[in-house]
């Protein structure tokens, strides 16, 4: 067993891959995460690139705690994370590194990650990352850097189509325990974005009213939390 350093997951609501809904076309990319996490593909590194809420950081995250469960050590560094000094000192160290948003990087903190790809290549250590455009096109400041990105498998993540956002929503749900009728998902879906980054952080919120207020998620509790401005 690896001793584990703290994984800076605090703003992100779903970090397994049982909570998250496998839109079409997302089959190969899950997969390949999966057994990315359980050692199981002979593969150093993994780019993942989508729009906003295709589910990119999800599935960084839930790697991240799939390699953690087993003992080792793992660390998830969104963009603000890459920019703090000092903040990619020592991840060579690790098992997986796993690196968001890097499409939104400063050209300081392009030059700090290359040398940290290099570093921990040389000590064999997993790499993931997420962006929200392939490496070539992505509009970095050092060439090298993007040639390191590329060097293994690239998937893209397919966005949530509008006729599954109503599945996804309930598939969020009912993995919070949540049992609730479809028309307090259609509910959801006419009453705020329609997106389900944003109806995750619903979910979360009705998830802890109702630990807190002891009842059922129905409509009446929620329009209850929108009239309280809990749910805005």
């Amino acid at each position: 067993m690896h001793p584990q350093i703290p994984l800076p997951l605090a703003t992100v609501p779903s970090t397994s891959f049982d909570t998250f809904f496998t839109a079409s076309g997302n089959e190969n990319v899950v997969h390949a995460l999966q057994a990315f996490a359980a050692a199981i593909l002979d593969e150093s590194q993994i780019y993942l690139w989508g729009d906003a809420h295709s589910g990119k950081t999800h599935l960084l995250s839930a790697t991240c705690n799939a390699v953690a469960a087993n003992g080792y050590r793992v660390a998830y560094l969104p963009a603000e994370y890459i920019e703090s000094e000092g903040a990619l000192e020592g991840l060579e160290e690790c098992h997986l590194v796993c690196f968001d948003d890097i499409d939104t990087i400063s050209p300081a903190a392009e030059i700090e990650l290359f040398h940290c790809i290099n570093r921990c290549r040389d000590k064999s250590v997993r790499l993931l990352f997420a962006a929200a455009g392939q490496a070539e096109s992505l509009n970095l400041t050092l060439p090298d850097l993007r040639t390191r990105l590329s060097w293994g498998p690239v998937f893209q993540i397919q966005g949530l189509p509008e006729d599954q956002l109503q599945a996804a929503l309930m598939h969020q749900l009912e993995s919070r325990s949540l049992k609730v009728n479809n028309d307090v998902a259609v509910y959801l879906l006419n009453r705020f974005p329609r997106n389900i980054t944003s109806l995750k952080e619903i979910v979360d919120l009705l998830d802890q009213a109702s630990l807190k207020e002891q009842r059922k998620v129905t409509v009446p509790l929620i329009r209850q939390l929108i009239d309280e401005k809990v749910l805005g």
